[in-house]
């Protein structure tokens, strides 16, 4: 399965790689610390799945979200991002997502992101 991490964080980029090779090592990782960096790293490597942060410099997940669902409306996508605003989460929820996770990636959100990881590499 391959896994394309978008987050601006490196400290979360390199926690979330951990996380995801440690309980499900078969997974092909790489990361983009912006919006238009995984873009691009999603038309050259085609993921199975993709985690992203919404609020990052530049292009924000969520527009990145829109152009990935104008080009494909099957790769799986789960948003693990601090901006828990209603309207926010309605609007990518609508552009279809996978799961969304609210930061700071706590124990318990650490098991449910792999729990949702393992659902969507099933769902494939």
């Amino acid at each position: 399965m391959k896994v394309l991490i978008v987050e601006d964080s490196i400290f979360v980029q390199k926690m979330m790689s951990k996380l995801i090779s440690d309980h499900i090592p078969d997974c092909e990782i790489r990361t983009a610390t912006n919006g238009e960096d995984g873009f691009q790293l999603y038309q050259e490597y085609e993921p199975d799945l993709i985690t992203t942060d919404l609020l990052m410099p530049g292009l924000g997940g969520q527009d990145m979200l829109r152009l990935i669902r104008e080009k494909d409306q099957n790769v799986k996508i789960i948003i693990l991002s601090a901006d828990i605003q209603k309207a926010t989460r309605e609007e990518v929820e609508e552009l279809g997502i996978s799961g969304f996770l609210n930061k700071p990636l706590t124990a318990e959100r650490a098991n449910t992101l792999l729990q949702m990881i393992q659902v969507a590499r099933y769902a494939e």
